[in-house]
């Protein structure tokens, strides 16, 4: 009966860390900016990769320089959002960009931890 219950308890905690490792959010959010690039990436298997420009910039020089890129992923199933995305690539629009970050990456599932889950037109 011992072994049983272990087991149980075994199982239970791997089932728990799978949840967390692969479909727990770290955190959500949005952006705002304009994207500047989605490609299509990888061998084996094929991710939606994107860049957005938010346009920040350091008015302070001795504060060093701000990093106005911020790197995204799709997932290959949300072709909605892609296709918005595409949308607004091709009008040069600017776009708030909800997302939602996991705690770990994987290689199959985007280069990022942050993936796009609604797109909408800002101003």
């Amino acid at each position: 009966m011992k072994k049983l219950i272990a087991l149980v308890v075994v199982v239970l905690l791997i089932a728990v860390l799978s949840w967390f490792a692969f479909a727990a959010d770290y955190s959500d959010g949005y952006r705002v900016g304009q994207v500047i690039k989605l490609s299509r990436s990888g061998y084996v298997f094929k991710t939606w990769e994107g860049t957005l420009d938010f346009g920040f910039q350091q008015q302070d020089p001795a504060a060093g320089v701000a990093t106005r890129l911020w790197d995204f992923s799709v997932r290959d199933e949300d072709e909605q959002v892609r296709k918005d995305i595409d949308a607004a690539i091709s009008v040069n629009g600017k776009v708030k960009l909800h997302y939602r970050e996991k705690y770990f990456r994987w290689s199959w599932m985007g280069d990022t931890k942050h993936f796009i889950d609604k797109v909408e037109r800002a101003g």
